[in-house]
């Protein structure tokens, strides 16, 4: 075969050349570009699509009636940012006055709960866990105990209830046992939520007994000072008006009256015991502190910390 010219040879290059122009256009075409555009195209058609569902829910939205706004300490009357285990006890207090039962125990516990699954949200969720120990005369107070219980704002799960079969009856005069019940629940409080502290619910807890508060006041000051001093002269005449005037009305009743000849004691005024008074809190009413109760005590010849109702003390002077 003769060999090709070089005429022939370049255009043999040329139509080579433009054989692969041709599959390499057609490879972008059909490979890059379609794809692309029918990706474009969808898309569009996609946004389209969802332009005109935000705007028929934007439309719903605009005709729904306002709905009622909650406050957050409405909220925290379901799950509390603190354990609130004060109200917890008020509730059982009223579950036992309504329930006729009589509560032997309470036991409260703090922990963090764990979720089997986790939630997001929910990382710092913690539970108030409460054992309550009651004895009741019928099932039916068991019943009325937990249905106030369940009657909580709060959001609570009963855990556990124990309790067991009573004696079968047999004879007329035979006894009822008391039926002694074990009841466990969980309420849930968030601690993390500090911004809502000031929505927390007020406890509506009922004030003490007649109790001294040994501790200082929420200003940081000592307890209240005493009241003036009275001479010693004044103060003797006036609790010896009032021993005289209890003495009349029972006798029995009113211890006698210190010796003031006891050893060491040098008397600065008499005092006599109040209902709530104790050996404590008289002492920091004249001394500002416990150290008058070695005092008191060493002047009235006690060997114990025991005060008597009507009882009149000496109170020594300060060392």
């Amino acid at each position: 075969m003769s060999s090709m010219t070089k005429r022939q040879k370049e255009t043999a290059l040329i139509v080579l050349a433009a054989v692969f122009l041709l599959a390499l256009a057609a490879y972008s075409y059909f490979m890059v570009y379609a794809p692309a555009r029918d990706g474009a195209l969808q898309a569009e058609q996609s946004l389209s699509s969802e332009r005109d569902v935000l705007m028929a829910l934007q439309t719903q939205i605009k005709e729904l009636p306002e709905g009622e706004k909650i406050s957050t300490s409405e909220l925290q009357q379901k799950v509390s940012i603190e354990p609130l285990s004060e109200l917890i006890v008020l509730q059982i207090e009223q579950a036992e006055l309504l329930s006729n039962s009589l509560v032997t125990n309470i036991a409260i516990t703090e922990e963090p709960v764990v979720l089997p699954v986790p939630v997001e949200g929910l990382e710092n969720l913690q539970e108030v866990q409460t054992t309550v120990s009651i004895e009741v005369a019928d099932y039916k107070n068991i019943t009325s105990f937990i249905k106030e219980i369940e009657a909580m704002d709060r959001i609570l799960i009963v855990d556990s209830i124990d309790f067991g079969a009573l004696e079968e009856v047999t004879t007329a005069d035979q006894e009822r046992e008391l039926i002694e019940v074990t009841l466990g629940f969980s309420a849930y409080f968030r601690p993390d939520l500090i911004a809502l502290l000031d929505t927390l619910p007020k406890v509506d807890a009922p004030p003490p007994a007649g109790k001294v508060n040994p501790l200082a006041q929420n200003d940081g000051t000592d307890l209240s000072a005493p009241d003036e001093a009275v001479p010693a002269e004044e103060a003797a005449v006036d609790v010896e008006v009032d021993v005289d005037v209890d003495i009349e009305e029972d006798s029995a009743a009113v211890p006698a009256e210190p010796n003031p000849n006891v050893a060491g004691a040098q008397t600065a005024g008499y005092h006599k015991v109040q209902k709530g008074d104790t050996l404590f809190s008289i002492a920091v009413q004249y001394f500002n502190s416990r150290d008058g109760e070695a005092l008191i005590q060493q002047a009235n010849g006690k060997t114990d910390k025991t005060v008597m109702l009507g009882e009149t003390l000496i109170i020594p002077e300060r060392r």
